[in-house]
């Protein structure tokens, strides 16, 4: 974390950027909304606003606090998914050599995401300080659309407290997506601690959108126990963001990801939605003029339908319930203390292992998962793996 946050974002308007409902309580869980990290995702604001303004009305009746922080403003104002970088690709790069503070120590313009991530830090360091002492509950949820049509489906890092979390709702979840996807505002959240899920609620463009996005607010007040929904309340909610009939309502693990140096010169072929079930070979894209098709089988997820983005299109299988019952185990377990006895392995600090992929060839992804270890590529010939 940046040290000198407040300094550098001291003309931020945080009373703008972080609306807010009970903030004054101090009983009850804290959740924390992100919206519009996209500016071109607009059914998250729109959702969280009505809800602000229902619970305004709601005097007595909610119990705990409710922060909504506006994400990418300048975008917003745009309507455009970014302006010079992707806000929710760089939460990884602070204290590193790609860090862009520099930019403001230099007094030379900074991209813009840079300065909106140090508004929304200070705005999230703000609320924990505001609520610190307290010992409540803080539960953090970052709602975003996508290109393509799509049901609604949770993203999450793959920790116990997360799935138990994500659980609760009746859509798929998508597991890991750290490890696919680097930099994203839920790895930054989990990492200062806390529990934090991601909601896709559809198309940009679509009014379902908007519908389940605040069905989705709604369903989480009630889960965390902010706000009850009287049971016919609570099934409309459910109904409203539940996946189709032939999408089923359980965890889903990334087996590929396509990344793009230029999205302009790629373009995925039409007809695909997220969870399309497709066959190995099928033809998805073209890339540069090559035609790409799907190294193995599986279901189609989160193709790339604007002209902005890196991420081409990723491919997700089910995870069987015998291997999340057996990672839930495996994570309570003492097999944590015998990893570094294993051929390859290198224990770099309590949290940490490096595993030489010439000595470890097998299974060493499949191991540190089921530990709860999040397992990125150092270079060709090593994997770091995080315990989560």
């Amino acid at each position: 974390m940046i040290q000198d946050t407040k300094r550098q974002t001291k003309d931020a308007d945080l009373t703008r950027r972080a609306h807010h409902s009970n903030a004054e309580l101090s009983d009850g869980p804290v959740v924390v909304l992100f919206v519009g990290i996209h500016g071109n995702e607009t059914a998250g604001v729109i959702a969280a606003e009505r809800v602000l303004k229902e619970l305004s009305a709601a005097d007595g009746s909610v119990n705990g606090s409710l922060y909504v922080i506006e994400g990418n403003s300048e975008a917003l104002a745009r309507g455009v998914r970014y302006v010079d970088r992707d806000l929710n690709r760089l939460w990884e790069m602070y204290n590193t050599e790609n860090d862009f503070s520099a930019f403001v120590d230099q007094e030379v313009p900074a991209p813009v995401e840079y300065l909106e991530s140090l508004r929304i830090k200070a705005s999230i360091e703000e609320i924990l300080e505001k609520h610190d002492g307290d010992q409540q509950e803080f539960i953090f949820a970052d709602l975003h659309t996508t290109s393509s049509e799509s049901c609604a489906f949770i993203l999450l890092n793959d920790t116990l407290s997360n799935r138990a979390l994500a659980r609760k709702f009746p859509v798929p979840q998508i597991l890991g997506i750290e490890e696919n996807i680097h930099g994203t505002l839920l790895s930054y959240i989990n990492n200062l601690g806390f529990r934090s899920i991601g909601f896709e609620a559809g198309a940009h463009t679509s009014e379902k959108s908007v519908t389940r996005s605040e069905a989705f607010i709604r369903l989480l007040l009630h889960n965390c126990g902010l706000l009850r929904l009287e049971l016919p309340a609570l099934k409309k909610a459910e109904s409203e963001i539940r996946a189709y009939s032939e999408i089923p309502e359980t965890y889903f693990e990334i087996r590929y990801h396509y990344l793009v140096d230029d999205a302009e010169q790629f373009r995925m072929l039409p007809g695909f939605r997220n969870f399309h079930m497709i066959e190995k070979g099928t033809p998805l894209a073209y890339d540069k003029g090559k035609l790409g098709r799907a190294p193995e089988s599986g279901r189609i997820f989160m193709p790339l339908y604007q002209k902005k983005g890196d991420d081409g299109f990723l491919i997700i299988r089910e995870v069987s319930p015998f291997w999340l019952t057996l990672s839930a185990w495996m994570r309570e377990s003492f097999f944590h203390s015998l990893l570094r006895f294993l051929p390859g392995v290198d224990k770099k600090d309590e949290q940490t292992f490096e595993v030489d992929r010439e000595v470890a060839q097998y299974l060493v992804k499949e191991i540190f998962h089921l530990l709860g270890y999040r397992v990125t590529e150092k270079d060709r010939w090593t994997y770091v793996c995080y315990r989560r």
